[in-house]
């Protein structure tokens, strides 16, 4: 199912405030941060396999083990009514509460590492809660930008090539369900679809397309891209697909074609494996640096 907006929930604030506050007493995971240039995505399993918080990493948990509420979830009572009153518990395999801020995600395609867990068992699909954001956080697919909006209820195609990009120091924080692929015991959610499969124009980012001058500048940083560079320029690839339409599949391409003109003879061989590890094929276990 292809990303689109679901619905919006009137969230209560005063109620939410409290949960937020009392989630700052966890110790969150940094699994997946190997994901990001700049902060951590940091995360704290709320549901899950067997009720245990783990470490994050979505292949070391026990996918024989009914799913039901961690210690940290059940300690949350407002966001513990938001995940029972939305979703569909009998497919539910794990819902995360994230927290992201000033950083970038490289353009990666997930789920792709759960391979060798059966089809009935694994995360399959995936939604998007946001409960506090900004309008400097913005979310891709493919070549599309969009932005999430605090409350809205948003199906989100974690199998395409997506990337997400904040560029503030305020906290983005999201909470991300995963449910199997079980349509027999029903779809996915427990409420109306007020979006109609769609995401409304005004939810897109509109972007100027990409200047010939600025495409020749981004070219010209293959004078500089080194290993001790590459993280700094490949943050200003992703910043610039956030910010200007450089076309289908631009962000990869771009550090693709600058890698072959480094003059460091380790580049190319360090973005060709990073290609792959994130869009193409991932082992199981994989996640973290």
């Amino acid at each position: 199912m292809r990303t689109q907006y679901v619905s919006t929930l009137q969230l209560d604030q005063a109620r939410l405030a409290k949960d937020l506050e009392h989630a700052l007493t966890f110790k969150f995971s940094e699994a997946y941060s190997n994901y990001l240039i700049g902060g951590p995505w940091k995360s704290a399993m709320l549901w899950a396999t067997g009720g245990d918080e783990g470490d994050g990493l979505l292949t070391n948990y026990d996918y024989q083990d009914r799913s039901t509420f961690t210690e940290y979830g059940r300690q949350l009572p407002y966001i513990q009514e938001i995940i029972t009153s939305v979703a569909n518990t009998t497919r539910l395999t794990f819902v995360r509460l994230a927290v992201f801020a000033k950083s970038v995600i490289v353009p990666h395609r997930d789920y792709i590492e759960l391979a060798e867990i059966p089809q009935d068992a694994r995360s399959a699909h995936r939604l998007h809660i946001p409960l506090a954001t900004h309008e400097d956080c913005f979310f891709s697919e493919d070549n599309q930008v969009y932005r999430m909006q605090a409350g809205e209820v948003w199906h989100f195609d974690a199998s395409q090539i997506h990337s997400v990009a904040s560029f503030s120091a305020e906290p983005r924080i999201h909470i991300i369900f995963d449910f199997a692929d079980r349509p027999q015991d029903g779809p996915i959610l427990t409420i109306p679809d007020e979006g109609n499969g769609t995401i409304e124009p005004g939810r897109i980012v509109q972007r100027p397309p990409l200047p010939d001058a600025e495409r020749a500048a981004l070219a010209r940083l293959s004078t500089v891209l080194t290993m001790d560079t590459f993280n700094e320029v490949f943050a200003i690839v992703v910043k610039t697909h956030f910010r200007r339409d450089g076309g289908d599949g631009f962000v990869w391409e771009t550090m693709l074609d600058l890698s072959r003109a480094s003059a460091d003879p380790a580049v190319l061989p360090h973005a060709t494996e990073l290609h792959q590890y994130f869009t193409l094929d991932r082992p199981s276990g994989s996640g973290q640096a």
